[in-house]
């Protein structure tokens, strides 16, 4: 199977849209700009998982650290309790995980 970025962007999107609910007309700007500003990090990361250069637990790590990166560029959302963006942030990144591993 291969890896579609922008496909798995859109499936990133759709998780969060899910958990933020009634709130996403809210917030959508917000998160699609932390998707495009996390972008190329995505890419690489998913790129070197997708070449073996990096391996699950690698890739795991990695995530963890972008998911610091969704937190801190929706800090400024003010609708939604920390809750509810980290889920949304965990299930947006679960979506990138599957996509990859989808791929390999």
């Amino acid at each position: 199977m291969s890896f579609s970025l922008e496909q798995t962007f859109k499936d990133m999107l759709e998780a969060a849209k899910r958990v933020f609910a009634e709130e996403w007309p809210m917030v959508k700007d917000y998160m699609k700009r932390v998707l495009d500003d996390e972008k190329e990090a995505l890419k690489e990361i998913a790129e070197a998982r997708l070449r073996d250069e990096i391996d699950d637990e690698e890739l795991e790590e990695q995530l963890k650290d972008e998911k610091e990166a969704f937190q801190a560029g929706l800090s400024m959302v003010r609708v939604s309790t920390k809750a509810t963006i980290q889920r949304a942030i965990d299930a947006a990144s679960e979506v990138f995980w599957n996509a990859v591993k989808a791929a390999i």
